[in-house]
């Protein structure tokens, strides 16, 4: 999967200034993830369920629940996700789809359906508190800071929302309320294994020890040209690699688009030239 766009600015003898952009879009995705774990009729009595099943390889795979967002994860590189979800009491009609780091939808997978018993009470996973995000991923770049928007739903105030960032590091938040918040924090090093990425795990716990559970995904990629990159840029030029793969393709681009803009140049001046004469 790649996804490239530079910016290449010059600047004429006249004083004026003239910009190429150019980019190279994630390819869509093409191949159905099926779900092979849970199967349609399962019968559980907690939450998570880890749902598990093949995709196209380097896609965002996001996992839904009746229509509703139970989460994201990275198809690996061998055509393979697992991403545990919190089920709802009742009917839960499951659906994989892919995307690239664009939000380019591909083909989604099979139904399957299964059933969450109602829970006996206590402590333990239970649907009376329910965690969201309107966001499946999130992408930035080392030393950048990342803001993720999530909602608690039901259960009773207060909560303690605990937050592993993927890195090694995690927050306890403290909420008096439902509703949304804004979770903050600085990656300091490029994300792991396929893509880049780090998973972003968030379990949350009511005042009576209802829990909830929500799996996302961040990418933390190398930024050539900006301040967080390892590589300094020619005055006027910016490139963002989310995936630096292949970087041949994106040096052809600036070459192509800088010989662009060097004919736009000469045509300008030939023109004023002209109405001078």
């Amino acid at each position: 999967m790649l996804l490239a766009s530079f910016t290449w600015s010059a600047w004429s003898d006249n004083g004026g200034s003239y910009t190429v952009n150019a980019v190279v879009p994630a390819p869509k995705p093409t191949k159905q993830p099926i779900i092979t774990s849970p199967t349609t009729g399962q019968v559980f009595d907690k939450n998570p369920v880890d749902v598990i099943g093949t995709c196209q390889a380097g896609t965002i795979i996001k996992i839904f629940k009746n229509g509703i967002l139970a989460g994201s994860v990275i198809c690996d590189g061998t055509g393979h996700f697992k991403l545990p979800i919190d089920l709802v009491v009742g009917r839960n009609d499951l659906t994989a789809v892919p995307f690239n780091i664009t939000d380019q939808e591909g083909p989604s997978s099979p139904v399957v359906t299964v059933t969450l018993n109602t829970p006996p009470g206590g402590f333990g996973y239970s649907t009376e508190l329910i965690l969201q995000s309107v966001n499946y991923y999130r992408g930035v770049h080392p030393g950048q800071e990342v803001t993720w928007p999530i909602e608690i739903i039901g259960g009773q105030a207060p909560y303690a929302v605990i937050v592993d960032w993927g890195d090694g590091t995690s927050d306890l938040v403290t909420r008096l309320a439902p509703g949304l918040f804004t979770m903050k924090h600085t990656y300091k090093k490029t994300g792991t294994g396929y893509l880049n990425t780090f998973p972003l795990i968030i379990r949350a716990t009511d005042a009576v020890g209802h829990t909830a559970y929500l799996q996302l995904t961040t990418i933390v990629a190398i930024s050539i040209g900006s301040n967080s990159g390892t590589t300094a840029a020619k005055p006027g030029q910016t490139i963002n690699l989310l995936v630096i793969w292949p970087l041949w393709i994106v040096l052809l681009l600036m070459i192509i688009s800088f010989w662009l803009g060097e004919r736009r140049e000469k045509h300008i001046m030939q023109r004023q030239m002209a109405a001078l004469a």
